[in-house]
């Protein structure tokens, strides 16, 4: 019997603090809200530059990895290029005339 009477007197106490709680949990969720939208906001773009940043250097260490292997050719290219402008030279020049055309 005197368990039923604590039973009866601690259940009303109970729910109040239960819905209290409740009631306390979602005004600090909605008090806090836009700040932690801006939170988001911030770490996502923290997060875009890191990405875009990312990118570059491994693009740019791609081409430099690109460019440290086509350092061996660099002799063929030369040979290459003085064999262009030799043909080149060699090649007769545009006709000048002194009479213009209609």
């Amino acid at each position: 019997m005197a368990g039923l009477v604590l039973v009866l007197i601690a259940a009303p106490i109970f729910v109040a603090l239960l819905v209290t709680c409740a009631v306390l949990k979602l005004v600090f969720f909605v008090l806090f809200l836009p700040f932690r939208m801006l939170g988001g906001l911030i770490g996502l773009g923290v997060a875009s530059v890191g990405w875009f940043l990312r990118g570059i250097f491994v693009f740019a260490g791609i081409g430099l990895l690109l460019l440290l292997g086509l350092v061996p050719l660099l002799p063929l290219l030369i040979v290459a290029g003085a064999v262009y402008l030799v043909f080149r030279a060699m090649r007769p020049g545009p006709r000048l005339s002194s009479s213009p055309r209609s």
